[in-house]
């Protein structure tokens, strides 16, 4: 894998876990305020240009899985002077556009099409503790008719299943998948291991910033526990391997499925980071 200063994303499936989950939402997801929708990217409020700034991906390793494959429009960095980025002065771009599908992607039923960056292999290991953030902004209408897209996922080597995945599907809320193989359950509704994050009202035309503090087990005193815009969302206890793979690694950008007629994903990211604390990670924390 190339080590870039980024990282991309596959699915997959693993089998049973030795435990079953308990599940301990905090706070109901629903955001009553009244959303910010620019129809074109925009900088986050707090933004101010600094070239000082680490635009890394501190604590991470990152790769390109997609590289071979991409399109001149797949994925771009973009500067404070062009487009949307949420702190420093660049961010990337991703975008997938009908046809965008690679290897056996294309041959699923339905196609499947990606663009995504992956972490390297042996980072978070059994038993590992770490905390992630990261930021995304998808504008309004980037993903108009979209059935599903995934724009982030916990993923597991050597099986490639996924033990997180963060979907958005037409007319549901954003939302957390826990062990989508094992749920198989694709209605955001707060059951079987779904947990609704953002409303759809407050999802598009704004940037979230997301945090995960996570212990990477096999066993049932794992966690999980996400924050959406500085407010836990999720407080989940329990299994957050599954046997037979060797470790969990992150993995973002567009990873869909989807009719034709659906046309192009975009989602911008910023400000990706791993690291032992929550104020390594967390940008409103290191905003400050």
């Amino acid at each position: 894998m190339k080590k870039l200063w980024m990282m991309v994303a596959l699915v997959a499936c693993v089998e049973s876990p030795p435990t079953a989950p308990t599940a301990l939402p905090t706070a109901p997801f629903t955001n009553k305020d009244t959303a910010v929708v620019p129809s074109v990217p925009f900088r986050h409020p707090a933004f101010h240009r600094d070239t000082t700034w680490n635009e890394g991906n501190p604590g991470m390793t990152l790769g390109y899985e997609s590289q071979e494959f991409a399109k001149p429009w797949s994925h771009q960095i973009v500067t404070d002077t062009l487009e949307a980025v949420r702190k420093g002065w660049k961010a990337q771009r991703f975008e997938v556009r009908y046809g965008d599908c690679y290897s056996t992607d294309c041959t699923r039923t339905p196609v499947y099409e990606r663009n995504e960056f992956a972490q390297a292999y042996n980072e978070n290991l059994e038993g590992d503790e770490y905390w992630y953030g990261w930021s995304f902004y998808v504008p309004v209408n980037a993903t108009s008719g979209n059935h599903w897209t995934y724009i982030a996922q916990f993923q597991q080597h050597y099986n490639y299943d996924s033990i997180w995945m963060f979907l958005k599907r037409a007319g549901q809320p954003f939302c957390a998948l826990l062990d989508p193989k094992k749920n198989q359950y694709w209605t955001c509704d707060g059951t079987r291991g779904t947990y609704p994050l953002i409303d759809e009202t407050n999802f598009a035309g704004r940037w979230h910033d997301v945090v995960v503090h996570a212990k990477w087990t096999v066993n049932s005193d794992g966690f999980t526990r996400i924050y959406i815009d500085g407010r836990q969302v999720v407080d989940y206890q329990g299994y957050t391997r599954t046997s037979g793979n060797a470790d969990v690694y992150f993995k973002y950008g567009i990873y869909r499925h989807q009719p034709a007629s659906a046309g192009t994903s975009v989602v911008y990211y910023d400000e990706i980071r791993r690291g032992k604390t929550r104020n390594q990670v967390d940008i409103l924390l290191l905003e400050k």
